[in-house]
């Protein structure tokens, strides 16, 4: 079933919230109420992206050597509308809403929400985005304000916010999450003009002695002779000896 048709045991329309957190763990709420969206978006778009560095090797194609993955993103269209078109649920956004017959004043208290630096942190918020099963954490990165409708004052009572956040997890998250999925991986690495391969090996596993066997992984005939820009893999069996 479609996270916009969730509802609750009482038969009322789930709506999404967004939760205000302090800290990076998630663990202590802000005093701040948290937001419950006027409208559930009827989709949402996650982006990845991984991030390479161009190596070149004379005469030959740039090799690309992966540098780091992003963290994911999340992006939603949140519609406010102050004539309550085809509305279900109760929230405190579409109440502020329908209170101020204008979408801009609740608009300007969203961005405050998940934008403002705070006073005690120097920095936004954490957010935690949930929708029925849906649970997403992480920070507000952009936002772009489209308002379609205006009264005849010119005040806007429909409009739309495109919302991009970005995850964010604790280096304490993300170390617990490296050791359970993978405890090291398999590196790769380009020959600079003045590498050879017990100075690689020393670079990587705080030994050079591990040199042949990188020769031999590699299938490098003459250690003592390597190519600038060739690419060489580092696997992490030779660390794990090395620090044993």
């Amino acid at each position: 079933m479609p996270a916009s048709n969730v509802q609750a045991p009482t038969g009322e329309l789930v709506k999404m919230t967004i939760s205000p957190f302090e800290d990076e763990d998630y663990k202590t709420p802000s005093l701040e109420e948290p937001l419950e969206l006027m409208y559930n978006p009827t989709t949402y778009s996650r982006e990845y992206a991984n991030v390479f560095d161009e190596g070149e090797v004379e005469g030959s194609q740039k090799t690309l050597m992966y540098k780091q993955t992003e963290s994911p993103t999340m992006t939603f269209e949140f519609l406010f509308d102050a004539l309550g078109t085809s509305i279900s649920g109760s929230s405190n956004m579409a109440r502020q809403i329908l209170a101020d017959k204008r979408t801009d004043k609740v608009i300007d208290s969203f961005l405050a929400f998940a934008f403002k630096v705070q006073g005690d942190t120097h920095e936004p918020r954490y957010l935690r985005l949930q929708w029925g099963d849906f649970l997403f954490e992480g920070r507000a990165e952009k936002a772009t304000v489209t308002h379609k409708l205006f009264d005849t004052n010119g005040y806007p009572v429909r409009s739309t916010v495109n919302c991009t956040f970005k995850t964010h997890k604790s280096l304490d998250q993300q170390a617990k999450e490296v050791k359970k999925e993978s405890p090291d991986l398999t590196k790769r690495r380009l020959v600079g003009e003045e590498d050879t391969l017990p100075l690689m090996s020393n670079k990587e596993y705080k030994d050079p002695q591990y040199y042949l066997e990188l020769a031999r992984i590699n299938r490098v005939n003459n250690f003592r002779r390597l190519t600038i820009g060739q690419k060489l893999i580092f696997p992490p069996v030779l660390k794990t000896e090395a620090n044993g």
